[in-house]
């Protein structure tokens, strides 16, 4: 499962690729967990091998995307019963390059397009109702936006890495929408891109880096100490009480390492059932923790917090 999206306390929707041995074999999945029960629903449109790599939902809204036969971009929609084919914007280049996220600012997709010679552009999108509108915010960025993460309809986060024109040099960067426009905040003080976001109201969000977490106050960036994690950070999301918590993309050569929170001033490693890798982590709105991975022996795993 490389994939989860946390609707309430008892339901989710996870993602993931069945019968895999190699790239681009097995068969896609999506399911959704509804209490103490699985359901699965038909991907409609979908030919040939492959997997889903990510879903997203919020409210009505539940899509997902995956690759199929390692060349074809499939993007689609629940409508209650099955997932519905989407056609994405056109042109689009290398299907594993794609992003989708979806929150209370809407559904948003990142794809590769070709741009001018043999170069690539990255475009991203906006829905609206059923149609997809540009936004050129990411082919100001250097490598497009590397996540995005909504508070409300009028308030979204990203972060990434831009050229700054004055100096010549890249620098990290997280930008807020307010329903129309993207606002830089000052530079971060690190030389790694922004991966991750996580806005925690009242103008304060927490930004992590490969190898650092980052708090902006309104004012300044502040870097968590060093602990448990120091390399390998892949998402940022916040706890019911505002504290960060963060996936760490461990190799297998590293070990199994389990969601962290840093909270008091101090790292936290969460205790699981198992050994697990995680791959994947979703808040849901009661504050319900969803986590999916693997264990030592690849079989998938799902946890919940209590």
């Amino acid at each position: 499962m490389t994939s989860v999206a946390a609707v309430s306390d008892t339901e989710a929707w996870v993602a993931g690729v069945q019968g895999f041995f190699n790239e681009p074999s097995g068969n896609p999945v999506v399911r959704r967990r509804m209490g103490s029960e699985w359901k699965e629903y038909p991907l409609q449109g979908w030919s040939g091998s492959g997997g889903v790599q990510e879903v997203v939902a919020h409210g009505d809204e539940v899509w997902a995307w995956g690759v199929q036969d390692g060349t074809r971009l499939y993007l689609a929609r629940f409508d209650g019963t099955a997932f519905q084919p989407v056609a994405p914007p056109p042109g689009v280049g290398d299907p594993y390059n794609t992003r989708l996220w979806g929150g209370p600012a809407g559904v948003w997709l990142q794809i590769t397009v070709p741009g001018p010679g043999n170069e690539v552009q990255t475009a991203l999108f906006r829905r609206d109702g059923d149609a997809w509108t540009a936004a050129p915010l990411a082919g100001r960025l250097q490598d497009g936006l590397s996540d995005l993460n909504a508070r409300s309809a009028t308030e979204a986060w990203t972060g990434s890495c831009r050229l700054n024109a004055d100096t010549g040099r890249i620098e990290s960067v997280v930008l807020r929408w307010d329903g129309s426009t993207w606002a830089a905040l000052p530079p971060l003080p690190t030389e790694h891109c922004v991966g991750s976001v996580a806005p925690a109201g009242g103008g304060a969000v927490w930004a992590l880096a490969w190898d650092t977490l980052y708090h902006w106050d309104g004012t300044s960036w502040t870097a968590a100490p060093a602990g448990p994690f120091d390399r390998y950070g892949e998402k940022v999301r916040l706890d019911k009480d505002g504290n960060p918590l963060v996936v760490v993309g461990y190799t297998i050569r590293y070990g199994p390492v389990p969601p962290l929170r840093y909270a008091g001033g101090a790292w936290q490693q969460f205790t699981t059932p198992v050994g697990m890798w995680t791959s994947d982590l979703s808040v849901a709105p009661s504050g319900r923790i969803w986590v999916t991975g693997s264990t030592r022996i690849d079989s998938p795993v799902l946890l919940t917090s209590p």
